[in-house]
């Protein structure tokens, strides 16, 4: 699954910052189910199968946010934005900020 993450720097330490960067990106490459100890975690990208494109990115976007704050708490998710690539897949982009106390 290709997709990518980025953030704000600001208000974290630069190794937190790159931390928290891989751990978004290993956490969003998982596909669900596939973990014995913790079925929930990871995305369900076979669920938009079929959908309608807006349909699709929407239901995405929800799993995404919910997932990130569900694994990740230091962060909250600033956007969810897709485009496609070459075999018709769509590719998220996840942007995220330092969770506010």
């Amino acid at each position: 699954m290709n997709l990518y993450v980025d953030g704000d720097s600001e208000g974290f330490a630069p190794d937190e910052f790159e931390d928290i960067k891989l751990c978004l990106e290993t956490l969003l490459a998982i596909r669900a189910g596939s973990q014995p100890l913790d079925r929930e975690l990871g995305i369900d990208y076979e669920q938009t199968v079929g959908y309608p494109l807006d349909v699709a990115k929407n239901m995405l976007s929800l799993e995404i946010i919910e997932k990130v704050e569900r694994y990740e708490p230091r962060v909250e998710v600033s956007s969810v934005d897709f485009t496609g690539d070459t075999d018709g897949q769509l590719v998220p982009h996840i942007y995220f900020v330092k969770a506010g106390g």
